[in-house]
């Protein structure tokens, strides 16, 4: 029998097999007491845990151990794994929130937790924000690329398992404990990090792990977004030579992010044939957010042609209105996991079965959102840089003069108390039948499970006018923005607002439409069951392993929510029929609300088979090639039937003319199913080293796009322009994978310290969408053609050093945005460093710097003049300093 690990030399023993059995223990890599430096401390062994898991998997699988992802500067789940080959992240707010596997849209591919589904904390979404989890729970997350039968088929992309720690997993007592200062430049605070680990195997019977983490970090964001198109006319119907957005926002943010999480696992062997276990996981994001924007509405104004004329990239107007409006608000997102299951024996069959219940919300208590309102500015417009325009004013008492907050009046105030939850309860049994075809190993397996999952949305929105007689002035407090100058030093002061608010609502006016239209039209509740079951063969013939079979998977669903149809219709006289017109002549209008309760209820079953086969020709050498069908279901958000519909009358020579708009859901949108196809070659070429090509093809069906039509008819309503969702016929993803790793050991001197870990994936994606004009081919959304990592370490006794850069090229994220171009969120740059110093063998500092290199967040709107901006946002870098302990 030979033995291998990567890492450590094969060992080979010559074993007597007898009819009782045997058991025969090995150390691998020399002398017993070395065992934990070699395979847990260090970048190194970290590297070596992940490359033996890889190559030992059945399918196309990636891995990242704990210790890995405590060494790279990362803040959460979601940073620490787009590390790996083939992912990236879609970023919000400077921080990782949704992995992307292959480029592929967040909601095509799923998450889970030992094996547990996640459900998503959002209201419309299927995709999880991993970033609401500590990356200081990990112990191992897999990234799984093709399926066998016996996994959840609601993966296009493929799935990130998160794994914690089990008490077996150490010998004896564990513990991991370390403390942390976060500090952020731009908001110049230092904010604190805890985590603790213990684990301990009490005997062979019983054992026990647990994890906490506490993490508060303060940042800020400055920004700059256009709302509307760029264009070259005003509101005079005046040109210029040039193209300026409509409207010019600038934001400033101060965010607080707290981070809760905790898992304990509890293990219990009572024989050798049967092992029980307990899995929890509780994880509690709370996100504190306070903005400060100016709208410049630029286009309400008349141009001075006079002064400027556009020729050298900038334009003076006349009677501007501007907004300044504010926003307070927390939002929290809780995810809890438990599951209980097992594992037994009874001779060559094995039964493993699991209950498993999770629930995730969200909730944005007591939010308020304060809007004040200016008019007659006088301002200008720089668009020579079309991705950075900012204002200009021809006199000081200009800019002053949309700086003096004495100028905005009290408009609105909204009031929002919303919560969504995501409830799931899971039933799993499998059994396997372990036996021999002629001399080759075979494993017969049959399993069966049930999904229950109820996820609902209750909103409370309110919006209050006739506030009374108040200004900025009144709520005046510093603030600082240094993007653009119209900003000025002064904000208002949240707190101050919130007091307000809350102190005088009983005597504001409730606008009943505009309520109605953030609360009853968004509710919804929804139901869906997914019952599923397969049969799958492993079978070993010689150095060739197959796993294949066949999935079956039925869903029920049921969805509720509401029409609400709003309007302003034109009042006419009952005897007459004809128009109420008022002293001026106008026709006289009233407010119109209606709201209906709709209900919708589908079911549906796929057939779902998959082949993967593992083949070593000669050691150190793997070659994979896989097969399987998927399916992923549309958002909630996106099949039920919620609708947001709103009229407007006028009188046009003598005839009431009705203007109909809306966004409504589409309970007739089918999932999106995939062929998916994988190969791949792994050479080990020693022990510390892998160097990968893979090559893979996603032919994708009934892809799901927003259109804007004109003038269609929906559910017997007649929209002149209505947003609603469809599916698409298909599109198609082929791509490559690269990967090299290596302890670069064999270098002579200190070099052999040197660590290298460069992986790239290439994504070539292609679609064919009807934008309500004509067929266009695109790439799939959120799919970016160029992925990269490269990581430097070195390791040599008691100093780490590692500097890491991820790189995300640009990608489609809207069509037809605003009705100006598409709009694309530009590419992505990003240097981390980190180092560490071993002061004992038990005892370590460190300190980390995220974002370096300070790299902003652009999207733009794309059409054939090119780009123009869309959202300019930047962060700053993050430094990090702490010790750990571990004994």
């Amino acid at each position: 029998m030979i033995v291998s690990y990567i890492g450590a030399e094969p060992m080979m023993r010559k074993v007597t097999v007898t009819e009782e059995g045997g058991k025969l223990e090995f150390t691998i890599g020399g002398n017993a007491n070395d065992i934990e430096e070699i395979f847990v401390l260090g970048q190194r062994g970290s590297l070596n845990s992940s490359i033996s898991k890889q190559r030992a998997a059945d399918n196309v699988s990636n891995f990242l151990s704990a210790d890995a992802a405590g060494n790279f500067p990362d803040q959460n789940v979601t940073e620490a794994v787009r590390r790996i080959v083939g992912l990236s992240v879609e970023n919000d707010q400077g921080e990782g929130r949704y992995v992307i596997i292959r480029g592929l849209d967040p909601n095509l591919s799923s998450s889970s937790i030992s094996g547990v589904r996640l459900p998503s904390p959002e209201a419309g979404d299927r995709k999880v924000a991993l970033d609401v989890i500590p990356s200081d729970l990990l112990e191992t997350v897999e990234v799984t690329k093709s399926l066998t039968p016996e996994m959840d088929a609601d993966a296009i992309g493929g799935n990130v398992d998160i794994k914690t720690l089990s008490g077996f997993d150490k010998d004896g007592l564990f513990i991991k404990a370390k403390a942390e200062g976060s500090y952020n430049r731009q908001q110049d605070e230092i904010t604190p990090k805890f985590g603790l680990t213990l684990a301990n195997a009490f005997n062979e019977r019983f054992a026990i792990a647990g994890s906490i983490s506490y993490y508060n970090r303060k940042f800020g964001t400055d920004n700059i977004e256009i709302d509307g198109d760029w264009t070259d006319e005003d509101d005079e119907d005046q040109t210029i030579d040039g193209l300026y957005p409509e409207e010019v926002e600038f934001r400033d943010y101060v965010v607080e992010r707290r981070r809760i999480g905790a898992a304990l696992n509890l293990d219990f062997r009572p024989s050798d044939d049967h092992e029980l276990y307990i899995r929890g996981l509780f994880s509690d994001f709370k996100d504190t957010e306070h903005r400060n924007r100016m709208e410049l509405k630029l286009s309400d104004g008349e141009f001075d042609l006079g002064a400027a004329d556009g020729s050298d990239g900038f334009v003076y107007m006349n009677g501007i209105e501007a907004d300044r409006d504010f926003k307070d608000r927390i939002e929290t997102q809780k995810i809890y996991s438990v599951v209980m299951g097992g594992e037994s024996h009874f001779d060559k069959l094995t039964a493993t079965y699991s209950v498993a219940y999770s629930k995730a919300e969200e909730a944005e208590p007591d939010r308020v959102d304060t809007d004040f309102k200016g008019e007659d500015f006088n301002s200008g417009v720089v668009f020579s840089d079309r991705m950075m325009p900012g204002s200009t004013f021809q006199s000081l008492a200009d800019l002053q003069g949309i700086q003096d907050l004495s100028a905005y009046e009290l408009d609105a105030i909204e009031y929002t108390d919303n919560k969504a939850t995501d409830k799931q309860l899971a039933f799993k049994f499998d059994l396997a039948y372990d036996t021999y075809a002629g001399d080759n190993p075979l494993q017969l397996k049959w399993g069966a499970k049930a999904r229950l999952r109820k996820k609902k949305l209750d909103a409370n929105f309110l919006v209050y006018e006739d506030l009374g007689d108040y200004t900025l002035d009144d709520f005046s407090a510093a603030t600082d923005y240094p993007l653009d100058m119209a900003v000025g030093n002064l904000g208002a002061s949240s707190p101050a607002l919130r007091d307000f608010f809350f102190a005088n609502r009983g005597n504001f006016e409730l606008n009943a439409i505009d309520s109605a239209l953030g609360d009853e039209a968004v509710e919804y509740d929804a139901k869906e069951d997914i019952y599923a079951t397969y049969m799958q063969g492993r079978i070993d013939i010689g150095n060739l392993r197959i796993v294949g079979g066949l999935r079956y998977e039925y869903t029920d669903f049921e969805t509720n929510s509401n029409f609400v149809f709003a309007g302003e219709e034109v009042v006419t006289d009952p005897d007459t029929g004809l128009p109420v017109l008022d002293e001026d002549g106008d026709p006289e209008t009233e407010d119109v609300l209606d709201v209906t309760p709709v209900n919708r209820s589908r079911n549906y079953d796929y057939f779902l088979p998959s082949l993967n086969m593992r083949w070593e020709p000669r050691e150190n050498l793997v070659t994979r090639l896989a097969y399987f069908r998927s399916v992923v279901r549309p958002n909630i958000s996106k099949v039920v039937p919620t609708g947001v519909i709103e009229y407007e009358e006028e009188l046009d020579d003598g005839v009431v003319e009705r203007t109909t708009e809306g966004e409504i859901g589409n309970p007739g949108l089918v999932p999106m199913w995939a062929h998916n196809l994988d190969a791949s070659i792994e050479w080990y070429p020693n022990n510390d080293a892998v160097i990968s090509v893979g090559v893979f093809y996603k032919d994708i069906h009934n892809f799901i796009v927003d259109r804007t039509l004109e003038g269609v008819r929906v559910n017997g309503i007649y929209f002149d322009e209505v947003v609603r969702p469809f599916n698409g016929d298909k599109g198609t993803i082929k791509g490559i994978e690269l990967n090299y790793q290596q302890a670069l050991t064999f270098l002579p001197g200190p070099l052999d310290g040197l660590i290298v870990g460069l992986n790239y994936t290439y994504v070539d994606s292609e679609a064919e969408v009807f934008d309500g004009e004509e067929t266009r081919v695109i790439p799939m959304p959120k799919t970016s053609k160029n992925v990269a990592n490269i990581v430097l370490g070195y390791e040599k006794g008691p100093i780490s050093l590692r500097a890491a850069m991820t790189y995300r090229d640009e990608y489609l994220d809207e069509l037809n945005a605003g009705g100006f171009g598409d709009r694309y969120v530009l590419d992505h740059k990003q240097w981390d460093f980190s180092a560490s110093y071993a002061i004992t063998d038990n005892i370590k500092v460190y300190g980390e710097v995220s974002n370096a290199n300070d790299r902003p967040f652009q999207a733009v709107y794309r059409n054939d003049d090119g780009d123009f901006l869309m959202q300019h946002e930047q962060y700053d870098w993050t430094a990090n300093m702490g010790v750990k302990v571990k004994f």
